[in-house]
This record gives structure tokens, C-alpha cells and sequence, in this order.
């Protein structure tokens, strides 16, 4: 279907009963097929786009005819599961029937709103917008949802029609406002008001995509549309209609209502003012115990607008709702405190947080309830910019870093500032000024080192450093990899000058930040913040070697990078070990940390590292956690993705040697070798990577050959040797299978690699070097490939330890015998090649 759709590029291209065909058969048969649905309505406006090209085709009104009476239609639309093909197939038949409505809007008919309503969810769902805009033509097509007389969505809509048409026109009654209200589910409320889409349109624009999408929001389908809900919130705030002002204000509809003015889009905030101006017209008339002081927050909000349709900023309709749902809690104690500060003001002033250093710096006996309270109103309302420019010209933030880190400011206060900090990291003017204004990188390394550091504190702040360090990054990463490949793929290079990075001060605070965390990681984080620090730490030290070479290009003066300890390597590894419960490499960090008295480690793996007595605390873990087996999958695939960071931040890893600590020398090479182990072993179990193993191999290269003091450990660890060779054989298999030049210079350096390492044995042949100079002649470059693929065949008999190279020679004298056949092209010159070398290590060895 996909490669028809892709072919298919005119309507003459196919006859029409051909296409006659297609259509009856596919909706016959595939009626439920998303795929189907897709193409179909994809093609029908390259077959319906002349008017003189339809005679013979299906009339659109039949089509439509065809698809609303399918005895499946209704179960595809009134569809509730979550399951993806189901949620699939239902979006494209809105589609296709939007399509038609559009071609053909004669099909329009009242009677259709039965199934729309009850299939439509008033979500931001995609199947759910496209259904709204399908009402949307309805009503601009003359077919008036108003006439219809029902605003109920969902079963309510199907319970609905069924009770009209058993009780017929002369018992039936238009429902009330309440039972409109008593659809609206109050999870869903409140997430709309906390995650209100500011980029909504109520009238879609042309020549713009006609859907919300938003990829700061996990699950749209939780938020509810506010282009249906304030159209309806319209309807039943009519002056002829009865409205119980309370409930409207219970289930959030006001809350609704407010958030709305912090809408980017006009027409939508315009329709918001109107339907605070209808509603207070109600609640003026109304008779409940909370009207007063609702009346006068109405009051306070008009006072405080001067312009017409005024977008007002997120944090202060923030502030707004809350203090509306605080209204309905006269026995609270903010409800005397919010009333006492509104009292106070005969306007709300929409420059700053209204009542924010009172509630703060509160004195009273509940002044904890204050400070918690109005905390809560920058946690959920720092949304955008012009929220963040309004609370840092008031100082707020510089309040709560102070406030902070004072011994005054408990846990719960210091993880709800954190909680501020993260959501005002996620603004990109935020991000960037917060670390270079108020000091807050240094202000979480301040915490990190402070003695009662807990778990949840440190997740706390690996997730605010996560959305700080990626906030400030933004696309600049994505842009290099491009880059990168684009270069990997032709000759020319890009040039560095124009390439766009943070600057090295800044990535060095957050590097210090990272490193301070990676000590304190013997605390004990969960996989997901474990996950979230190695993907920052690896793009911190990634993003760090892109603008040295940028500023080494530019001839800038730059000081020398300070690698990973030897601690810091191994404190990554052992809380990965202890979280995937992976024994063997517990051990081994725990014999090392045993042996050089790592106090870091020690204390890191008290309760972890202790083979047995780990293994059974994770068997009680599971035990405990069986009912939820979507969590550990969750967990286990976590720590799966967790590897390729792992194995990229390992390759920053330099052993340091200090004069003063004799141990340092030792300690450097059992790391070097603890490493190199297992990001080859990680390396080998995963598809292979041509990118990652050359950087694998060019920090073998510097940590392990060239100093050669751990090479003969090296080849004593079999399981080493065999992931290495592994690997050797993957690279050469990836070098004949592609013909980038970079494959040859990994397979050249891969060779030196293992040739250094197999010269370490005692027992090598007494040719050996013979062999290496006919494979790899320095003055005949022709000849280079042919030797590297020589090579690999001595190489593998002789890493298992063998003394001679007999299958070696042996195919070389075949390959002597063996007579050309007349042959021309590069096979031949690589043939010419290789019978040359033969006949060298043949003349040599005789």
C-alpha cells in the first residue's frame, strides 16, 4: 500500500474500474486496516482532484454512503482501547471521512452527530482533533450542532440519544448544565490547568498544520481540548440558562477558563474574557456561601487588566485557580491568608507574584503551610519566558537558592525548590541565565557536599542538571552527529569555525557538577536517575572534546581537559553492577576497592558489592516488585540503553599517575584493564559500530598499548582475548561489506593493535616479522589492503596461542599455485596483490 501510494502519482495512471475495485474490495475486506484507510484517503485526492476524471468513478456522496453504513463503522469509531492499531485505525477513518466531507459537503447530514459525539472524547488526542474539525465542517456546512440540542460527548452521548428516542419529543427534556459539568473528569481538569496548551488555535489558520502537537507532554489524550470546552462552556452560560455557579467552579471549569488567558492565540483568549464576563453575570445573581469572596477575585483580576484581550503570564493564572479552588475551603488556613492579602488590594498587580514575599517569609505559627503553598504556585506555573522575566525581576530565585542552602531550609523545602528550579530549566532564557547570574551550578555542588545528603535529594538534583545541561544544549548535539556523518560519508570536511558550541567555562561547571554527583553515587540512585546521569555525563564530556577542537582550530588558548579518576570510572561501573545485579563485576570492583582502600567504593558498596548478600537483596527487590513486571522491564531496558553512554564516558578515562601515592601506578593499570574489558564486552553484544569501535580502538591505543604495562594481563584474560577478536573479525566483515575510507583506517589500526598485543608472547614464529613487513610494506601503499587481509588470517591462528602459523602458510603456498584467470578490474590488482606478498612470505620462510 505504501509503495502504491508512492507510485500512484496521477489519476490517469489507473482505469477506473480498477479503482472501483480497489475501493469496494478494500473496504470489504480491510475495512479495519489502518494502512488501507491511510492510502485510500491519500489517494482519493489525486483521483477526485478534475471533475472531468469522475464519471466513472465512485461518486464521493456513494463512498461516503459506503463507509458510514459498513457494519463495522460503529465499532471502529465508538473504539475506546488503548491498544495502537485499534487508536490507528479509528484516526484514519476520521480522516477519510473528513476528506469526504470536505470534497462533497452535500453528505452533511444532523443525524450524523449520534456517532461523532459519542466517538469524539474532547481530548487533544489526534483522533479526537480531527473529530472536532470534522464538527467543524459540519457547522461550516450549515448542519448547526446548537439545533441538535446536545452538548454530551462519549457514552453519555450514546445514553443520551437512547433515552430521547425511547421517551419521544413530548417527555424528553434538554439536559441541565450539571449534567454537562458531571462529564468533565476531574484528573483530566486538573492536568488541562497545569499543562494548559498555550499554542492551541481555536480557529486553525491556512496554510498551517491543522493539529496540536506538543512534545513536552507525554499523553495529550489526558489534557482536554479547550477549542470544544470553552464553545461549550459558551453554551451553557447563555443569560436564559441555569448555571450552578459552585459546581462550574468545583469541577475546574473556571479554572479552565483562566488558564485560557494565558493563550498565545487571540481569538482564544478573546472567548475566554467572554466567558468570564457571562459567568460573572451569573454569579452575581447566584446565592451559595462562597459567591462574595469569589466576586472580589473577579474583581481584583478585571482591576488589575489595562489592555483589551491582555495576555496574561501562566504563573499568575496559576495563581489565580488555586486561590479559586481555595475560596471553596473556607475551614483551611489559606483561606483566611489569601482572603486577608486579596482584602488588602483593590487590584492584582500583573508585574509580580502576587503575595509572594509574605507567604514566604511568613511568621505566623502555619508558616509552613504558606511557604509550601506559594511554592506550589511557581512549581506549576513557571511555564515560558515571560513567566521566568517576571519572577527574576522580582528576585525570586535569588530567594530560593539562598533560602536553599541555609540550614533553616529542610528536605522537603529544599526537593520543592529543586522541583521550581527544574521546571523555570526547562525555558531556554532560563537555563542559560540561571547558571551564569545566580550561580546555580555552583549552588547544587554547595548541596551535593553537604553531610546529610540523602537519595532522593541526589536524584532530585541529577534530574535538575539533566534538563539545565540539555536545555542550554539544545539542537547543538543533533547538528554535529549530522555533521559528523555527513563528513564520515564524504571527503570534505566541515569547517570548525562553524560549528556553534556552549562555551568551555560553562561546560566545565557542569562537568565539576557531574563529577561532585558521580562521587556521592554510593548513595544509591534508581535506574531512571542513574539513566539521566550517565546520558548527561557522556553529552557533557562528548560536547566538551567538540569545542576543544573547535577552540584548537581557532587557535584559541585553552587549558589542558582534566580526565575521569580512576574513582570516578569505577563508581559508575560499580552503581551500574549493583542496579542490573550483575555479580561478576561487583566482585571485581570490590577486590579492587578492598585493595587499594577506595573509601569511596568501600562505602559505596557496603550493602551492594557483597556477593551473597547483594544477590539476596535483589532477590527480595523482585520479590517484592513481581506484581509490577512493566517496571522491570522498564528498569532492565534502562540499564541496557545505560551501556552505550557507559562505554563513551569510559573512553575519557586516562590512568594519572601522583608521585606522592606509590599505589597509583598499580591502580591505574587494574582500572585500564577493568575498562577495557567490558566496553569491549558491551561493544561485542550489540550491533557493530564502525563510529564507536574506532574510538574504542584509539583509547586502546593511548591507555593501553603505547604504555605496554598492562598488555601481558591483557592477553592472560581469555574472555578479553575472545571479545577482541570478535570484534576484529566484525570490523573486517563491516570493511568488505562497505566502502568508506574510514573502514580502512579502523581495520589498519585494528591490526597494529593486535600485532602489539600478539608480540607480547614468548612462543611467536621465527618469520613473524617477515610476515608483518611483506603484509604491510612502508614504501608500497598498492599493497596495503591485500596485507590487512593476509594479516587477519595469521593473526587469528596465532591469538589462540600457537606457536606456528602452519594453516597460515599453507594457504599462502595454495595461493602461489593457484594460476590467474584473465580477469580485469580491481579483483585483479587485489589478486596481483596478494600472490605478490604470498610469493615474498614464500621465498622467506623457504
Amino acid at each position: 500500500l505504501k509503495r502504491l501510494h508512492r507510485l500512484l502519482t496521477s489519476a490517469e495512471d489507473v482505469t477506473a474500474s480498477d479503482w472501483n475495485s480497489f475501493v469496494t474490495n478494500g473496504l470489504r475486506y480491510r475495512y479495519n486496516d489502518s494502512h488501507f484507510l491511510e492510502t485510500l484517503g491519500g489517494l482519493l485526492d489525486l483521483m477526485y482532484e478534475n471533475p472531468k476524471d469522475q464519471k466513472d468513478l465512485i461518486p464521493l456522496s456513494t463512498l461516503h454512503m459506503m463507509t458510514s453504513s459498513h457494519s463495522q463503522f460503529l465499532p471502529t469509531m465508538l473504539e475506546s482501547s488503548e491498544e495502537p492499531s485499534r487508536s490507528q485505525a479509528k484516526g484514519a477513518l476520521v480522516s477519510l471521512l473528513l476528506f469526504l466531507v470536505k470534497k462533497c459537503p452535500t453528505v452533511c447530514s444532523i443525524n450524523h452527530f449520534v456517532v461523532l459525539l459519542a466517538a469524539y472524547g474532547a481530548t487533544l488526542s489526534t483522533s479526537d482533533q480531527k473529530l472536532l474539525l470534522l464538527l467543524r465542517e459540519y457547522e461550516g456546512n450549515q448542519v448547526s450542532l446548537l439545533k441538535f440540542q446536545s452538548f454530551f460527548w462519549g457514552p453519555a452521548a450514546v445514553e443520551h440519544h437512547k433515552t430521547r428516542k425511547s421517551l419521544g419529543a413530548s417527555l424528553w427534556k434538554q439536559p441541565s448544565s450539571d449534567d454537562v459539568l458531571a462529564l468533565l473528569k476531574s484528573d483530566t481538569m486538573q492536568q488541562t490547568v497545569l499543562k494548559f496548551p498555550q499554542r492551541r488555535r481555536i480557529l486553525p489558520q491556512d496554510n498551517t498544520e491543522m493539529l496540536y502537537r506538543n512534545d513536552a507532554v507525554d499523553d495529550l489524550g489526558s489534557l482536554y481540548d479547550p477549542c470544544f470546552l470553552l464553545p461549550l462552556f459558551s453554551a451553557i452560560l447563555r443569560p436564559e440558562c441555569v448555571v450552578d455557579c459552585l459546581k462550574f467552579v468545583s469541577s475546574q471549569a473556571l479554572s479552565v477558563t483562566v488558564a485560557s488567558l494565558s493563550s498565545y492565540d487571540s481569538n482564544l483568549r478573546a472567548a475566554a474574557y467572554h466567558l468570564l464576563h457571562c459567568f460573572y453575570q451569573h454569579l452575581e445573581a447566584a446565592r451559595f456561601r462562597e459567591k462574595r469572596p469569589l466576586l472580589y477575585l473577579m474583581d481584583l483580576v478585571k482591576n488589575g487588566i489595562r489592555k483589551q484581550n491582555q495576555r496574561l503570564p501562566f504563573i499568575l493564572t496559576s495563581y489565580v485557580t488555586k486561590v479559586a479552588q481555595q475560596m471553596l475551603k473556607p475551614e483551611d488556613h489559606m483561606y483566611v491568608v489569601l482572603n486577608r492579602f486579596l482584602l488588602s488590594h483593590q487590584s492584582l498587580d500583573m508585574r509580580k507574584v502576587p503575595g509572594f514575599t509574605k507567604l514566604f517569609y511568613g511568621f505566623e505559627l502555619e508558616h509552613k503551610m504558606e511557604r509550601e503553598w506559594i511554592l506550589s504556585v511557581l512549581e506549576e506555573g513557571l511555564m515560558d519566558g515571560h513567566c521566568y522575566d517576571l519572577c527574576n525581576q522580582q528576585g525570586i530565585f535569588q530567594i530560593l537558592l539562598s533560602f536553599g542552602s541555609s540550614p533553616l531550609c529542610s528536605e522537603r523545602y529544599q526537593m520543592q525548590i529543586i522541583r521550581v528550579l527544574c521546571k523555570a530549566a526547562r525555558v531556554t532564557k532560563a537555563a542559560y541565565d540561571l547558571p551564569k547570574s545566580c550561580g546555580l551550578l555552583s549552588w547544587i555542588i554547595q548541596l551535593v557536599e553537604k553531610r546529610n545528603l540523602n537519595q532522593q535529594l541526589l536524584s532530585a538534583m541529577i534530574d535538575l542538571l539533566h534538563v539545565l545541561w540539555f536545555t542550554n544544549l539544545g539542537r547543538k548535539e543533533e547538528k554535529l552527529d549530522k555533521d559528523h556523518a555527513s563528513s564520515s560519508s564524504s571527503t570534505h570536511e566541515k569547517p570548525q569555525g562553524l560549528v556553534k558550541c556552549l562555551p568551555l567555562p560553562l561546560i566545565s561547571e557542569f562537568l565539576c557538577v557531574a563529577t561532585a554527583i558521580c562521587r556521592h553515587l554510593r548513595l544509591g540512585v534508581k535506574a531512571a536517575p542513574f539513566s539521566l546521569f550517565v546520558q548527561t555525563l557522556c553529552s557533557v564530556l562528548v560536547h566538551r572534546g567538540t569545542a576543544l577542537s573547535v577552540n584548537k582550530q581557532s587557535d584559541r588558548l585553552t587549558l589542558h581537559p582534566q580526565p575521569l579518576s580512576c574513582t570516578e570510572a569505577l563508581a559508575l561501573l560499580l552503581c551500574w553492577a549493583s542496579l542490573s545485579c550483575n555479580s561478576a563485576l561487583l566482585a571485581q570492583i570490590q577486590a579492587l576497592s578492598e585493595q587499594y582502600k577506595l573509601r569511596e567504593l568501600m562505602g559505596m558498596g557496603k550493602n551492594k558489592v557483597r556477593g551473597k548478600g547483594f544477590v539476596s537483596q535483589s532477590g527480595t527487590r523482585k520479590v517484592n516488585h513481581l506484581e509490577d513486571t512493566k517496571t522491570l522491564e522498564e528498569e532492565e531496558n534502562l540499564l541496557t540503553d545505560c551501556k552505550l553512554p557507559l562505554s563513551r564516558i569510559i573512553l575519557h578515562w586516562e590512568p594519572a599517575f601522583q608521585p606522592s601515592e606509590p599505589q597509583s601506578v598499580p591502580l591505574a593499570n587494574d582500572t585500564a584493564h577493568l575498562l577495557t574489558k567490558w566496553s569491549l564486552r558491551w561493544l561485542v553484544e550489540v550491533t557493530y559500530d564502525a563510529n564507536r569501535t574506532k574510538e574504542l580502538l584509539l583509547w586502546l591505543e593511548k591507555v593501553v598499548v603505547k604504555p605496554r604495562r598492562i598488555l601481558k594481563v591483557v592477553m592472560q584474560d581469555f574472555g578479553l582475548k575472545a571479545d577482541l577478536l570478535q570484534l576484529f573479525h566484525h570490523s573486517f566483515e563491516a570493511r568488505h561489506l562497505s566502502s568508506v575510507s574510514t573502514g580502512a583506517e579502523t581495520v589498519q589500526l585494528f591490526t597494529n593493535i593486535m600485532i602489539s598485543l600478539l608480540e607480547t608472547q614468548e612462543n611467536l614464529p621465527e618469520f613473524h616479522q617477515g610476515v608483518i613487513s611483506a603484509c604491510l610494506p612502508e614504501h608500497d601503499q598498492s599493497k596495503h589492503e591485500a596485507g590487512l587481509f593476509l594479516l587477519s588470517s595469521y593473526i587469528h591462528e596465532l591469538w589462540s596461542g600457537a606457536s606456528s602459523a602452519q594453516l597460515f602458510l599453507s594457504h599462502v603456498s595454495l595461493v602461489t599455485r593457484t594460476k590467474s584467470k584473465g580477469q580485469k578490474g580491481s579483483k585483479t590488482k587485489s589478486q596481483t596483490a596478494i600472490r605478490a606478498i604470498c610469493n615474498d612470505i614464500i621465498a622467506m620462510t623457504s
